[in-house]
Order: C-alpha cells, then structure tokens, then sequence
C-alpha cells in the first residue's frame, strides 16, 4: 500500500458526540516558517517515470511516501502532470525535518485556540441563574407554534365566522384602522362565503 508522507503526519479529529475519529485533511502537514533550506538531490524525470511521482520519489529519495513532500515543495498540485524532462527539486532531510515540525506546531497552536474560543464561548453564552429561574417562571404556554404577521392567518384559523346568526369578517386579525377604499362587489362577497360554506344547500 502507497503511503504519502502530507497525508500521514495529518491528525485526526474525534468527534465529542459520537466519539468517532476522522483524518483531519484541512490541517497543515508542514509550514515554511523559520526553516533551514536544503536541497538534496535533483530529480530528472525520465520517459519511465512519466507521471508517476511514487518512483520517482523511490529513485532519489529512497521511499515512495515521500512523494508528497516532492511534489508540494516544487509547486505540483496534479501528481499526473509530471513529464518527461522536468527538473524537480529534492529537499534535504534536516529541510524536510524543519517543515513536519512547523506543521505539528501550528496544528497545535490552532487547536489551543479553538478550545480557548470555545471556552469563552460558553462563558459568554452561559445563563445566569436568575434569568434560567426567571424564565422558567414564564407562563410560555400561549406562544404561537409558528410566529406570523397580524394580517396573515395560521393553520386552522376562519377569516369569516357563523355566531348567533351573524357573519363576522376577520375576527383573526384584530382591528381594522384604516378605510378601505375598494369596492367590494355583492359576487365577490358570495363567492367568498361560498368558498367557506356558508349557504346551506
């Protein structure tokens, strides 16, 4: 099985609500700050070694997981896009050693971070106890399931109502403030009342 250095000095991340653990692919394998350059070996690329980078990273590294590293170093985002008669760079070990570091320490410093920000998270978001008693204490029971505006009726609610022989319009939507201006036809208000079944057959 090939292994690819990037890909194995990665970390893992354990979920804290199913405690199941993922490579973390988005974490740096390695940083470029505050190393020391090197280069080892140049690296021909020959007809035979054409878009395999496995060998050529075997031929002048010595290991095939090495290839990460080859590639990232010289700028190679496609492993098959290497031809015949490009010149790769090969950093030296004490290089390759000063990039692993830096990636662990970064890895690190991140994750510190995170749990800082999450600490202070939870103190920011975190109730007082007056406030969880005073909030208890409300009477919620009448709060609406779904949060409409007054002019918008809910699942269940009649705009025209039947009592004591009488026809009342709009009894969801409160008061009515302003003159209405349109005309409203004597078809219109039965189509209307015929759309609730108002007329007994």
């Amino acid at each position: 099985m090939l292994t690819i250095d990037i890909i194995e000095s990665k970390t893992f991340r354990i979920d804290p609500k199913t405690g199941g653990s993922s490579l973390d692919l988005v974490s740096p394998s390695w940083g470029t700050n505050n190393i020391t350059y090197g280069i080892k070996n140049i690296a021909f690329v020959s007809d035979e070694t054409e878009m395999r980078p496995d060998l050529v990273s075997l031929l002048y590294v010595g290991q095939q997981g090495a290839m990460g590293t080859l590639l990232k170093i010289n700028g190679i985002s496609n492993p098959l896009s290497i031809a015949s008669g490009e010149v790769l760079v090969v950093p030296s070990d004490f290089m390759k050693r000063d990039l692993f570091d830096n990636g662990k320490k970064f890895t690190n410093q991140r994750q510190k971070a995170k749990s800082f920000r999450k600490e202070l998270q939870e103190k920011i978001s975190k109730v007082s106890q007056e406030r969880l008693e005073y909030l208890n204490a409300k009477n919620i029971s009448n709060i609406a399931a779904e949060p409409l505006p007054p002019n918008i009726l809910g699942e269940g609610e009649q705009q025209i109502e039947i009592s004591d022989g009488k026809l009342i319009f709009g009894p969801d939507i409160g008061q009515c403030r302003t003159k209405s201006t349109k005309n409203v036809s004597v078809v219109d208000l039965k189509a209307k009342l015929a759309q609730k079944n108002i007329f007994r057959r």
